[in-house]
């Protein structure tokens, strides 16, 4: 699998990796729980194809996805780069180097690759939570610093807080549907050599082609979401025969070709999920071929028609909600 680099650190990352937030989760409406068994296996599959990119935070099932990470890549440390999160409401300088700590226990490794800000809390100044994370860097326990949900201005502010370290991430949401980083975001990380870890690539599922206005998806988080709502997936429809056509020409699902469209730049790599083996395989079978300009053309073509409503930014969420949901 040929890699990319991630910012300006000299790492070399797969440009598909492993979101690991599922990893032990009961309760979130996905159909059923996830086993610790089946995400050995993925995990292990990863390493075998080469991906190496793995993120967690310290919210995923209350430390459990990091304590499973830990466990899948135990002998194969040097295989594996791992990113995970500190929780918007750990961001003060003591509690970033406690939360560290406790990942770093979980997770049964001696330094963690990417530690991130999970989400941007205006209630404590950036400087305190970035003099936290260099401390970090400086005492070896954290490789590289990165963000999460961090709209332009904030990114440029935990920029200008750091003295000695750079930012090399931004993990965002971004996918053929959900495009807001394009219009300042995304230029200023390729500018400056940020790289964008998209996560919810395939929206939860809308980019598979699976949920149509006649199989809407039921009992689950999705049904809440915007993106599946009978207009919208009405309108999503040319879109997905586009992809369709050019994953039959390929031999590649739809999955696949909005995969490979979102990766088009190497400042951008995706965090896929994965609910099993195969559907890690099919991740990585995105990658090693590129779309020919006609195809691009006709997709691009799609996505200047494509119009959906009533969806919003997870970009610079307030506090007070991102607390809500996560408590």
């Amino acid at each position: 699998m040929k890699h990319t680099e991630l910012g300006t650190s000299g790492i070399s990352v797969s440009p598909v990796g492993l979101g690991t937030w599922q990893f032990g989760s009961k309760g979130w409406g996905w159909g059923r729980d996830f086993g610790r068994e089946e995400a050995l296996k993925i995990v292990e599959r990863a390493l075998d194809l080469g991906a190496n990119l793995f993120d967690t935070a310290e919210m995923y099932g209350g430390g459990l996805s990091e304590e499973i990470l830990g466990e899948a890549i135990r002998g194969r440390r040097d295989e594996a780069f791992v990113a995970t999160k500190v929780s918007p409401h750990h961001l003060l300088h003591g509690s970033v180097l406690k939360a560290a700590r406790r990942s770093l226990r979980r997770l049964d490794i001696d330094a963690i690759d990417l530690y991130q800000i999970h989400w941007p809390n205006p209630i404590i100044p950036i400087r305190r939570t970035m003099r936290a994370m260099e401390r970090l860097v400086k005492e070896g326990k954290v490789r590289h610093i990165g963000v999460s949900n961090f709209g332009l201005s904030r990114l440029k502010s935990a920029q200008e807080a750091l003295a000695r370290e750079e930012i090399v991430s931004n993990q965002v949401k971004y996918n053929m549907l959900q495009r807001g980083v394009e219009k300042d975001l995304l230029p200023y990380c390729e500018k400056e050599k940020i790289t964008i870890l998209a996560y919810s690539p395939l929206a939860q599922g809308a980019l598979t082609g699976k949920y149509t206005p006649e199989n809407p998806p039921r009992g689950s988080v999705r049904a809440a979401n915007p993106l599946f709502s009978s207009v919208n997936l009405r309108r999503t429809r040319k879109l997905l025969d586009v992809l369709q056509a050019i994953g039959d020409h390929r031999k590649k699902t739809i999955a696949q070709v909005a995969l490979n469209w979102l990766m088009r730049t190497p400042t951008v790599a995706a965090i896929p999920g994965a609910k099993s083996v195969g559907q890690l395989e099919e991740n990585v079978a995105s990658l090693n071929w590129e779309p020919g300009e006609n195809e691009l053309a006709r997709i691009q073509e799609a996505l200047e028609q494509l119009r959906l409503s009533r969806l919003r930014s997870t970009l610079e969420t307030p506090f007070r909600v991102v607390a809500g949901i996560f408590r």
